[in-house]
């Protein structure tokens, strides 16, 4: 079986027993009560600034809430023996990796929910095409880095490890952009050097995730975008399979 439905049903409860939620909430609450308060003290446009300033510091906060569940939640079961146990039960390690996958994505889908929904609770008249295409974007960038989050959790043997490396990761695909605008920019009409090559390779294997979620949607919309549901999702099927084919490689490398 790919799936195990008491699995996911176990990973979501620890997820509401670790407080993840609730914690995720306040942290939700709070931001979105910052930025009216600071948006008030705006000159113009008072909304959009609250909607912005909302909109990038929620995106932050439900990547470091969903990053440092997975890590420590996966780092607690295999130091206790969870894994060990759970593995000599009727269940695959394909279905493990898979079951725990689906969880993690359906968290992330529901952290989008609630971050969209006080977006547009927040400012109704900002409410269109572009709200619906952050949510969705910002919905297959967290499932991408909760998977990623999964795969570097496995991978290497500590929380604080697993953690900086997916932060790491985070990071270069928020400013992979700029990094190839620079090299691209720096050697143009000339042969790329090592490192403009080397970027252009790891461009390949990091996703684009400076195109996602972008605020100037929530404003100005997406007429003027080249980026639409067909790339988002093409990204987040692309890059989610390569990382949990990865990990099942790592899994049934291991000796349990």
């Amino acid at each position: 079986m790919l799936l195990s439905w008491p699995l996911i049903q176990y990973v979501l409860t620890a997820a509401v027993r670790d407080r993840i939620v609730l914690a995720l909430l306040l942290v939700v609450a709070v931001g979105a009560s910052l930025s009216l308060f600071l948006g008030s003290a705006a000159l113009i446009e008072d909304q959009v600034f609250a909607l912005v300033f909302s909109a990038g510091g929620l995106r932050f906060a439900a990547v470091a809430g969903l990053v440092l569940f997975v890590v420590f939640h996966m780092r607690r079961s295999f130091d206790s023996k969870d894994v060990d146990y759970l593995l000599s039960r009727p269940i695959s390690r394909t279905g493990f990796l898979v079951s725990h996958a689906v969880a993690f994505s359906v968290l992330a889908v529901a952290v989008a929910a609630v971050v969209g929904g006080t977006l547009m609770a927040m400012v109704p008249a900002a409410v269109g095409a572009g709200h619906a295409l952050w949510v969705f974007s910002l919905a297959v960038e967290l499932i991408i880095v909760v998977n990623v989050a999964l795969f570097f959790s496995m991978v290497l043997p500590g929380a604080a490890a697993g953690t900086l490396a997916v932060f790491g990761f985070y990071v270069l695909a928020r400013i992979i952009g700029q990094l190839l605008g620079i090299a691209n920019k720096a050697f143009l009409g000339d042969d790329l050097s090592i490192l403009g090559i080397l970027m252009n390779v790891i461009s390949v294997v990091i996703p684009r995730l400076d195109l996602m979620a972008q605020t100037t949607w929530l404003v100005y919309g997406t007429e003027n975008s080249s980026v639409g549901y067909g790339f988002v999702a093409l990204q987040g099927l692309v890059f989610t399979g390569l990382v949990l084919v990865a990990g099942l490689v790592d899994l049934r490398r291991r000796q349990f």
